[in-house]
């Protein structure tokens, strides 16, 4: 396995074990979930970073990595503003960059790989619904913000790890078959 690879699939696994700690304490993040949240997104952000030196050509983990940033830094700006209203606003922008991160990035697999290319397409669209249903959830205070957070951490995490995975597969042709 490449190092490329296994640092993508490390990085989800964290995604995805941040999301069962958050599932686990989430009275932790009904106290400041602004804090547990932009601390995840400076997390996140630096997986990314890291993940961009280590790949050395992977444009779409420097996006995410300046997505989440913006998003984590935004925070200490706008901490004087009504928690709720603050965070599903951030949250709604970091989907949509996601979105249109992963959207661009789609553009290459489409000429080879159509059956992943589709797979890579209904992943983003199912962050995107989940994104923005955390968000509402988030806005209208709904239930407690610790478990949509949870939420949107494992579930993100979770298709990560299966696009990374069938990505990794569909290199290998005795795996994945057109």
């Amino acid at each position: 396995m490449k190092k490329h690879y296994l640092v993508q699939l490390i990085i989800d696994i964290v995604l995805i074990a941040l999301g069962f700690i958050i599932y686990v304490f989430p009275h932790v993040s009904s106290l400041n979930a602004s804090v547990v949240f932009y601390t995840l997104m400076s997390i996140y952000a630096g997986l990314e970073l890291i993940e961009y030196f280590v790949s050395k050509k992977s444009t779409e983990s420097l996006c995410l990595f300046f997505a989440a940033g913006v998003c984590a830094f935004s925070g200490f700006f706008l901490r004087d503003y009504d928690i709720n209203i603050v965070l599903s606003l951030t949250l709604v922008l970091w989907t949509f960059m996601v979105a249109i991160i992963k959207i661009i990035s789609l553009e290459k697999i489409y000429v080879k790989k159509v059956n992943l290319f589709t797979i890579k397409l209904s992943s983003t669209s199912v962050v995107v619904m989940i994104g923005l249903l955390v968000a509402i959830n988030i806005f209208f205070r709904i239930s407690m913000i610790g478990y949509m957070l949870a939420l949107l951490y494992i579930s993100y995490g979770f298709l990560e790890f299966l696009c990374d995975f069938l990505d990794y597969l569909s290199e290998d042709t005795k795996f994945l078959k057109e």
